[in-house]
């Protein structure tokens, strides 16, 4: 069982067994760290008992393409009560989860920005690489450094329950084994969900979609479902969404589609997104200049014969109707959690009821201020996201270990509550630089392989954008 000390100051924690939920990109920094922890601590520390779980068939977490694939949800999906749940959405060809990997996608920022801190991509990698080449590397990343230590990894093992016990001090995961069908329960005394926050389509609640949905199946989809742009050839298509998904699919469809239009936010709402243009390309840019996007604001309501947008205009009914509108933050999975013991119960427990933004009490965006014994890697938007996996699991392998004092439960609460005031607080954006400082600073002297963000990354973080349309056009 974990210890839960607290301190005349602060709370300090002691976990050994720890339990990884997701084997992508996050899960596999958060292992390694983990087990690179234990090759360099002193003797008088117990090491770190590791176990991933994922339900995938092998590793990469959101960066395995499945070519066909069906999701299962609800239109309108604004929140976690709207979910769909239960259904078994396993690619028949490749036996894999649906991601929302296209045919062509191909990232929006370049090797030396996106990589592992340590780890370059191959010279060999295009710039801004393809969703194969990042899988590639993604893969050799846990061959090199992570499976080279003793980590119990669980492929196509399904996580259905996890549940803090308050006496005893521990977590207990329910899982499944989708091969053999056995259902076990493991414990742990801490739990990483490393499982990303791709997983369930947002999808806003408009006056007159759910009507539409219903008489018109396939009509709207979420951009989750969207492969290729040819399916769409010399179709009508609406994309709705302004971020980078909404941009590049509209480009797409732009060289098959016989009329592209886009439904973006109105101008005091994209102010509220807080849009970091250093990581989003420019609506429009790179598309088919003989078929210009056709652009529109946000939808005001559906008809069963036309789109009506907040400025008064309307177009006829498209062939088809792509939300680009990003996913729900939540974790079905894990319903309520007890604090531990010494802590305050919050107003809010209920961590399966997320929505667009993210998870409410979250210290440092990271642990559950209530609870610190889980923590929730990758819930920041608009971030580079390897790096930051790295940085939040070395914060959290020394916080486990007893060597970082956390503040007082109410005061983490506070901190907590703080960091939601404001517009679309998870959307970070460039606040990431401070943000991975901060996390290492609290370490202090006890690690060395990572340290403040250097100067050159930052600068090539700044000029994402400028640099891709120099490279690819767009």
């Amino acid at each position: 069982m974990a210890a839960v000390d607290i301190e005349e100051c602060g709370v300090r924690l002691h976990a050994r067994r720890i339990g990884i939920i997701g084997a992508g990109a996050a899960g596999l920094a958060a292992a390694r760290v983990f087990a690179e922890e234990n090759a360099t601590s002193n003797n008088d520390t117990p090491p770190f008992v590791i176990t991933v779980l994922e339900r995938n068939n092998a590793v990469g977490g959101v960066w395995r393409y499945t070519p066909n694939s069906v999701c299962h949800y609800n239109v309108p999906q604004p929140d976690s009560s709207a979910l769909r749940q239960k259904f078994d959405e396993r690619c028949p060809k490749t036996g894999g989860f649906p991601t929302p990997i296209y045919d062509e996608l191909s990232t929006n920022l370049p090797t030396d920005v996106m990589q592992f801190p340590d780890v370059p991509f191959p010279a060999s990698t295009d710039e801004f690489p393809s969703h194969t080449e990042v899988l590639k590397y993604i893969e050799a990343y846990a061959q090199s450094k992570v499976l080279t230590h003793p980590i119990d990894l669980r492929l196509n093992t399904q996580v259905s329950n996890v549940e803090f016990h308050p006496q005893r001090s521990l977590w207990t995961c329910d899982v499944r084994d989708l091969i053999s069908e056995y259902n076990q329960t493991l414990e742990f005394d801490a739990v990483l969900v490393c499982t990303g926050r791709v997983s369930h389509p947002y999808i806003p609640d408009v006056s007159g979609i759910n009507e539409l949905a219903l008489s018109r199946p396939g009509l709207v989809i979420h951009a989750k479902e969207y492969r290729r742009a040819s399916e769409f050839q010399d179709q009508t298509v609406l994309v709705v969404g302004g971020a980078a998904s909404a941009t590049d699919i509209a480009r797409q469809l732009s060289y098959t589609a016989c009329q592209v239009h886009t439904s973006t936010a109105d101008a005091s709402q994209a102010d509220a997104d807080a849009r970091d243009p250093r990581m989003t390309p420019e609506m429009g840019a790179g598309c088919n200049p003989s078929r210009p996007l056709c652009r529109h604001l946000r939808i005001k309501e559906f008809t069963q014969t036309h789109v009506h947008f907040v400025d008064g205009t309307s177009i006829p009914m498209p062939d088809t109707i792509i939300y680009a509108t990003g996913y729900i933050c939540t974790f079905p999975f894990i319903s309520q959690v007890e604090p531990v013991k010494g802590a305050p119960k919050p107003d809010h427990q209920l961590l399966s009821d997320g929505d667009i933004d993210g998870i409410p009490n979250l210290y440092k965006f990271l642990v559950l201020a209530y609870n610190p014994l889980l923590a929730i890697l990758g819930v920041p938007n608009k971030v580079v996201p390897f790096p930051m996996y790295e940085y939040q699991a070395t914060y959290l392998a020394h916080l486990y270990q007893g060597h970082i004092q956390l503040p007082p439960f109410d005061q983490m609460l506070d901190h907590a509550r703080s960091d939601l005031e404001g517009p679309r607080p998870f959307i970070m954006g460039f606040k990431q630089v401070a943000y991975m400082n901060d996390l290492i600073d609290c370490v202090g002297d006890h690690q060395s392989r990572l340290g403040h963000v250097p100067d050159h990354w930052v600068k090539s973080r700044l000029h994402c954008v400028e640099q891709r349309k120099q490279r690819l056009g767009y």
